[in-house]
């Protein structure tokens, strides 16, 4: 029986040391920490601190360094929205003057259309827009890259879209007109976007040369890119691509009505015109020196 009381007494001592060990722990835990993290955090503090506001060379490198990121950092940033900017001012300009360049000039109404379908959809030298017989679209009407270049005809128009035939289609057959040996000539399409002309042999007729359709256009429609002569033949032929690459066109317009008839001299005013364009710039009056008016008074007959 005294063995048994002994025993339990040891229990309750034990429980007693154990739980008074414990709550002291809990005691103790929170004021150990504290110091623990005031001694690591306090020397950090202490350098923030001194970093921050210490008048030495060495705080004060390492200040100036970072207000200089933070400085280029938003410089980036104010550049970054600039060039946006820029970019989209620069993107704006350049669909105003495509658009304006395609309206044509006034009195010459077009419709402005988009390209939906390309070669490889449709076979090379065909183009779809996204216009058609509800947006005043006609059959046999001109197709207009740029300001004055026709690249070929309306061929059928549906009610919301129309094919274009182009003037590189194999087979398609134009009169043109070529700057350098200055002559009239027969051009006709031989597919993959090209154009052949053809001149006798003896006629100079080089690459570069410039080639206008004055049938269906005011402007230069390309130029000769490539010269085939034999010296057993009697003809030379030049092949004729677009100004414009078909893959880089968005954009065509096309006129309101179908093309009609050319005379010969219209033609030819055609032709003039577009030399006169081709080499004359317009330079301001107090710009330009000019002696043409000078040296024609100067010429006139005195009484």
């Amino acid at each position: 029986m005294n063995s048994h009381r002994i025993s339990q007494n040891k229990k309750i001592k034990r429980i007693a040391i154990t739980t008074i060990v414990c709550i002291a722990i809990l005691f103790l835990i929170p004021k150990v920490f504290n110091v623990l993290v005031a001694t690591v955090v306090a020397p950090v503090n202490a350098t923030k601190t001194w970093v921050k506001e210490s008048g030495a060379s060495l705080p004060q490198y390492f200040r100036n360094r970072s207000e200089l990121v933070d400085e280029i950092s938003e410089l980036r940033s104010r550049l970054a929205v600039t060039s946006g900017d820029h970019f989209t001012l620069q993107t704006l300009a350049k669909e105003n003057r495509e658009l304006r360049s395609l309206l044509g000039d006034e009195g010459d109404e077009r419709i402005v259309a988009g390209i939906i379908g390309r070669p490889g959809v449709l076979p090379y030298d065909m183009l779809m827009i996204d216009q058609g017989t509800s947006d005043g679209i006609y059959e046999g009407a001109p197709v207009y890259i740029g300001e004055n270049t026709v690249i070929g005809i309306v061929k059928n128009a549906t009610t919301f879209s129309s094919l274009v035939e182009l003037i590189t289609t194999s087979g398609f057959e134009s009169t043109v007109y070529i700057i350098g040996p200055d002559i009239y000539t027969n051009a006709v399409g031989v597919g993959g976007g090209q154009v052949r002309v053809g001149v006798p042999q003896g006629i100079a007729l080089s690459e570069g040369d410039l080639v206008v359709l004055p049938s269906v256009t005011s402007g230069v429609y390309g130029a000769v890119s490539v010269v085939q002569s034999e010296p057993t033949r009697p003809e030379q032929y030049g092949f004729v691509s677009p100004k414009t690459p078909l893959s880089s066109i968005r954009l065509v317009s096309v006129g309101r009505t179908p093309l009609e008839p050319v005379s010969f001299e219209e033609a030819q005013a055609v032709v003039e015109q577009v030399k006169t364009d081709l080499f004359t710039v317009p330079v301001p009056d107090e710009i330009l020196v000019d002696t043409t008016s000078t040296t024609s008074s100067s010429t006139e007959p005195t009484e």
